[in-house]
């Protein structure tokens, strides 16, 4: 609903959002009288709102009910730091353990590229590459960092006959090119992540801007 209102271009496409969507924004309190085409950001902010802040407030109000038994809820306020690592997830730093960890070998891959893998992923945290070890996890998985609740599905690689890598952000697949050096696989995959991380970084500020 969001992504229809920001992307309407002219009142009547809007109004026809809001008159699809009149119950529901009716009964989250969002309903408004469309009167320009400005009016959109307005009203995805008001649906924003009610969905990130008003609609937690009464389960939040009860979670800080339950936190006063025993004092607890005191104690939080009063040494917050003391909390902080229970209470906020703290990304973990990316590794080449880490990457290598995290993602799972399908059968029958090529021996050579998984070799070439590992020797990528150690250049990278070493900084001999031309991406970082988030580009890697961004390229496929779609995430800067590992969520607090690990990934669904778990990422995997798999060895393909190909030249350059392909990140399937959907499954978390990330699909190794098979190449006769190390060189080639490392240049290709720096050529394809970097570039296809700087074509989806220009399409989203192209997008945000209209």
């Amino acid at each position: 609903m969001i992504i229809r209102v920001n992307t309407a271009t002219n009142v009547a496409d809007l109004n026809s959002v809001v008159n699809e969507c009149y119950n529901y924004l009716e009964l989250i309190g969002c309903l408004r009288i469309i009167t320009s085409l400005s009016d959109k950001y307005r009203l995805a902010e008001d649906i924003l709102v009610y969905h990130v802040i008003k609609r937690v407030q009464a389960p939040f109000e009860s979670f800080k009910q339950g936190l006063k038994t025993l004092g607890v809820l005191e104690k939080i306020q009063t040494y917050p730091e003391a909390f902080y690592s229970i209470f906020c997830h703290k990304p973990e730093n990316l590794s080449a353990k880490v990457l290598s960890d995290l993602f799972t070998v399908c059968t029958l891959s090529d021996v050579q590229a998984l070799g070439f893998w590992n020797n990528y992923l150690q250049a990278v945290e070493d900084g001999k590459s031309a991406i970082t070890m988030e580009d890697l996890l961004i390229f496929a998985t779609g995430c800067n960092s590992i969520p607090p609740a690990g990934f669904k599905p778990t990422p995997s690689i798999e060895c393909l006959h190909m030249d350059f890598p392909i990140g399937n952000k959907c499954n978390n697949c990330l699909a190794l090119p098979i190449t006769n050096t190390y060189q080639e696989f490392q240049e290709n995959m720096d050529f394809a992540i970097r570039n296809t991380l700087r074509l989806e970084k220009e399409e989203s500020s192209h997008y945000f801007g209209h």
